[in-house]
């Protein structure tokens, strides 16, 4: 990985200053030619300005056809000049016939070897969004690893004949608040959600965070009677006094929709997703 790198910024080092170098005697062609040829010069460098501008928009077709295009006018207008009128071909006018097809290939080079290195970055990325089991908010376990986690403790609960269940918990008024707070304290909010449900629940029982909205799901190794117990003491620890104080200077009052649902083989087997929705049908009786 480290040599594909290294060969990208190559690519761009040296696009980079064989375009630098076509612009600069580009611009000396113009400062050094003679008045009857000044106006040809500053239009064959704006030419080649534009199949610059065309390859770094990664139209690399397009710009070539420009560049030959303005070499082949170019040619035939010199060439036309000398035969009918005799007027002779400046030296540095044969620059022209080389600097817009390197100033494209330069160009090309440079932005190859940007593409090649926003490609690896990209992949990177995913590979990273991929791992990561972790909402960089909250600091909880996220939805992939719920998922994960549910059906390793549904396997377990089934041998050792134990209760399991799932609960899901979600900002009431979500749309209301986000819009009413700013980002920080909105972000205060669902962090504080995180860490009054984390505190409240059994240390054996696992947290997650599964959305970008603060909703929470926490898988409990009990039952629908203690599920129920659950809840009513998260409820009871949300709706005191200074659950949320601090985040803005006057007191806000936050309420949530919880539902929880037993886990049952029968019924879900190894569909953990269907669990869940099922779990999240269940919040709509929550008013």
């Amino acid at each position: 990985m480290t040599n594909r790198h290294s060969f990208g910024y190559l690519l761009q080092d040296i696009g980079l200053v064989i375009l630098l170098f076509c612009l600069f005697a580009g611009a000396m062609v113009v400062s050094y030619s003679e008045k009857s040829t000044m106006f040809e010069a500053v239009i064959m460098l704006l030419g080649t300005f534009f199949v610059i501008l065309f390859s770094g928009f990664k139209l690399f077709s397009l710009s070539l056809v420009l560049a030959g295009i303005e070499v082949t006018f170019y040619t035939a207008y010199r060439l036309y000049l000398f035969l009918s009128y005799d007027i002779d071909i400046p030296l540095y006018s044969y620059t022209w016939i080389l600097i817009p097809l390197i100033s494209a290939a330069a160009m090309y080079l440079f932005v190859s070897g940007t593409n090649r290195l926003e490609l690896e970055n990209d992949i990177l990325r995913r590979q990273v969004d991929e791992l990561v089991v972790l909402n960089p908010l909250t600091k909880l376990y996220n939805l992939r690893s719920l998922y994960n986690d549910l059906n390793v403790l549904a396997a377990y609960a089934e041998r050792n004949q134990m209760s399991l269940s799932l609960m899901i918990i979600m900002l009431k008024y979500e749309a209301e608040l986000k819009s009413v707070l700013s980002r920080q304290n909105y972000e205060l909010v669902i962090q504080r959600l995180a860490e009054l449900v984390v505190d409240t629940v059994r240390v054996e029982d696992k947290t997650y965070s599964i959305d970008h909205k603060g909703s929470l799901a926490v898988i409990l190794t009990c039952g629908k009677e203690g599920s129920e117990i659950a809840m009513r003491r998260i409820r009871n620890r949300i709706s005191e006094r200074d659950a949320f104080s601090g985040i803005t200077d006057k007191a806000i009052k936050i309420e949530v929709k919880m539902a929880s649902l037993e886990y049952e083989k029968e019924i879900y087997e190894n569909n953990m997703i269907l669990f869940k929705q099922r779990v999240e049908n269940e919040l709509q009786y929550d008013v």
